[in-house]
């Protein structure tokens, strides 16, 4: 009976092993994809960023990893930083500028996407939230303001510097009352 099991194990173990090797199992170790910088919940500068991270991927299984922030699509593939060529993808980066997408003040969710050919069909993801806080010493932006638009006036709405010693509405007010 022991050896039964023995043998259903081994045929099990030999039919598992062929079909890794030829790239066709997807097991917990097949498929993965990590975000290695920045790193969950860290604070980094608004603007432009370098994320990096690893994969599963290799030079011979044409598999990709592609990035989006704060949800904007499509996914921007990532640049390739295996040691085995530029279809290897164990390693990879990928620099957020102005032209795609940024790291705005707050919370930013970054999403890593492994993605397979499709004969393949495998896709796995991967995020980390960061917060975008603004360097310091760095000015924030002053928001543009209108008085005209405002106020519905050409005038503004305060006028400042004036010295409130100049006028003194008492002096005015004997001056109309008097002349009735």
């Amino acid at each position: 009976m022991k050896f039964q099991g023995f043998s259903i194990q081994l045929i099990t173990l030999a039919l598992g092993a062929s079909l890794l090797a030829a790239g066709l199992a997807t097991t917990s170790a097949y498929g993965l994809v990590k975000i290695t910088s920045p790193a969950k919940g860290q604070h980094v500068p608004v603007g432009n960023i370098l994320i990096s991270g690893t994969s599963s991927s290799n030079a011979t299984n044409h598999c990709i990893v592609s990035v989006i922030i704060n949800g904007i699509k499509p996914y921007q593939l990532a640049t390739s930083a295996g040691s085995k060529g530029p279809s290897d993808y164990s390693n990879w980066t990928f620099a957020a500028t102005p032209k795609y997408s940024t790291i705005k003040e707050g919370i930013n969710k970054i999403t890593a996407k492994y993605s397979c050919p499709p004969n393949v069909n495998l896709t796995k993801f991967y995020s980390v939230n960061v917060t975008g806080v603004a360097a310091k010493g760095q000015p924030t932006p002053p928001t543009p303001t209108n008085p005209a638009k405002a106020t519905g006036t050409a005038f503004p709405p305060s006028l400042p510097g004036v010295n409130p010693s100049i006028v003194n509405e008492s002096k005015h007010s004997k001056i109309l009352k008097g002349s009735k």
